[in-house]
C-alpha cells in the first residue's frame, strides 16, 4: 500500500484516513445507536496513530475520539433518551485512555529499540572494517621488523578500545531490553486490572465480549514479552553437559499433566547443549498436553542412527496434520503464540542439534531430536571419556 513518498505525505494520508473513519463511525453512532458495538470501532483510528511520527500522537487521537464520542451523544440526543448512555460513554472513554497509553508505550519503546539496534549494527560494521584494516597493516609491516612491534601494539590497543565500546553497547542494549520488557509488563498488567474492573462495571452487557477480546490480546502481548526474554538468553551462556532424564523430570514437575503418564527411558544419557535445554522439553510436554487432545501417555526414548543419537518424544494424542509438519517450527505458526516450537529449534541449533516431527495424524505426535557425534555420551562416570565423544 502506497502511503506517500515522504514522511509528511504519509502522515497526511494516515490522518485523512483516521478522520474519515471517525466521521463514518460517529455517523453510524448517530443513525444506529448500538452503543459499544459501534464505539469499539474507535479503536481502529487509535491503533493507526502508532504509524504517525509525532511522539504523542496516540494521546492526541484519544482526545479527538473523546470529543467525537461526546459530540455523537449531543447530536443523537441519546443521553436524554437513555440515562445510562453517558456513563457507558465515560467507561469507553476510560478504556480509550488506557489503550492510548499502551500504544504510546509500545511506540516509544520500539523507537528506542530500533535506535539501539542501528547503533549496534554500526558498531559491528566498524569493528569488521577495523579488523580487515588491521590484517592488511600487519601483513605489510612484517617486512620491517623494527616497525612492526610498535604498529602492532598501537593496533591492539585500539582494537581493545573498540571491543570495550562494543561490550558496553551490548550491556546497554541488554539493560534497555530488560527495562523495556519490565515497563511493558507493568503496563499490560495495569491494563488487565483495568479490564477486569471494566468487566465488573459492564456486567453481562454486549461490551463483555469485546472486553474479553482485549484481555486475550493483552495476554498475547505478555506471551510475546516472555518470548523475547527467553530468546535473548539463548547462547548467552556456555553450553554444558546435561543429564537428559533429570532435565525432563524437572520440566514435567512444573506442569500439571493430570492423569497423563510421562515415561522416561533414557538410561544415563547426557547431551552437550545450551543451558536453556530445559525449555525444550518443557515446551514439548506442554504442547502435547495442550494440543494433543486426550493424551494419556508421553514417552521419551532414544536410539543410535549411524554415528548420531536420536531422542524421541511421542504421545498418543491427535497428532499433527501432514500439511502442517513443515511449518510448525516457523515463528508465529500455530493456534497460540506460535513461539514454543520455534524457540525449541533455536535453542537446539546452538550446538548443532536438529529436530523434526515424524508422527502420524490420528495416532499421536512424534518428535525426533538428532544429536551429532561428540555431543552425547551414555553412562559417563566422570573418570573417562566414552568412545566417539570429544566434548569435555
Amino acid at each position: 500500500m502506497d502511503l506517500g513518498k515522504t514522511p509528511q505525505e504519509k502522515d497526511r494520508l494516515i490522518q485523512l484516513s483516521m478522520l474519515c473513519l471517525c466521521i463514518g463511525i460517529v455517523s453510524a453512532d448517530i443513525l444506529i445507536p448500538l452503543g459499544f458495538v459501534i464505539w469499539i470501532l474507535y479503536l481502529i483510528p487509535l491503533l493507526m496513530s502508532v504509524w504517525l511520527r509525532h511522539r504523542y500522537a496516540p494521546f492526541f487521537t484519544a482526545w479527538l475520539l473523546t470529543l467525537t464520542i461526546l459530540l455523537g451523544s449531543l447530536i443523537s440526543g441519546s443521553a436524554r433518551a437513555n440515562p445510562s448512555d453517558l456513563p457507558d460513554r465515560a467507561v469507553f472513554i476510560l478504556m480509550l485512555a488506557i489503550v492510548s497509553l499502551l500504544v504510546w508505550e509500545i511506540k516509544t519503546s520500539y523507537t528506542s529499540l530500533e535506535a539501539e539496534v542501528a547503533e549496534r549494527r554500526t558498531a559491528q560494521e566498524n569493528l569488521e572494517v577495523l579488523t580487515r584494516t588491521l590484517e592488511e597493516r600487519v601483513t605489510l609491516r612484517t617486512r620491517e621488523l623494527s616497525e612492526v612491534n610498535e604498529e602492532l601494539n598501537r593496533d591492539i590497543a585500539e582494537r581493545r578500545r573498540v571491543e570495550a565500546a562494543l561490550a558496553m553497547a551490548n550491556r546497554k542494549l541488554t539493560l534497555l531490553s530488560q527495562i523495556t520488557r519490565h515497563d511493558i509488563s507493568n503496563r499490560v498488567f495495569a491494563l488487565l486490572v483495568e479490564l477486569d474492573a471494566i468487566k465488573d462495571i459492564a456486567g453481562d452487557g454486549p461490551v463483555t465480549e469485546h472486553l474479553e477480546i482485549l484481555e486475550k490480546t493483552s495476554l498475547a502481548i505478555q506471551d510475546q514479552i516472555a518470548f523475547t526474554r527467553d530468546y535473548q538468553e539463548i547462547g548467552s551462556q556456555i553450553p554444558v553437559w546435561h543429564q537428559v532424564a533429570m532435565v525432563i523430570r524437572e520440566a514435567a514437575r512444573h506442569l500439571d499433566h493430570g492423569t497423563a503418564e510421562i515415561s522416561v527411558d533414557l538410561d544415563r544419557l547426557e547431551i552437550f547443549a545450551d543451558p536453556m535445554i530445559g525449555k525444550v522439553f518443557y515446551n514439548l510436554i506442554h504442547n502435547a498436553l495442550r494440543h494433543g487432545g486426550t493424551v494419556t501417555r508421553i514417552a521419551f526414548s532414544y536410539h543410535l542412527s549411524d554415528s548420531a543419537l536420536v531422542i524421541i518424544c511421542e504421545d498418543d494424542g491427535v497428532g499433527i496434520p501432514a500439511d502442517e509438519k513443515q511449518h510448525i517450527f516457523t515463528k508465529g505458526f500455530g493456534r497460540d503464540s506460535g513461539l514454543g516450537l520455534f524457540l525449541i529449534r533455536e535453542i537446539l541449533s546452538i550446538t548443532g542439534i536438529s529436530i523434526k516431527e515424524t508422527g502420524t495424524e490420528g495416532t499421536g505426535a512424534r518428535f525426533e531430536i538428532t544429536v551429532p557425534p561428540g555431543d552425547y555420551r551414555i553412562g559417563h562416570t566422570g573418570s573417562g571419556r566414552p568412545p566417539g565423544n570429544n566434548r569435555t
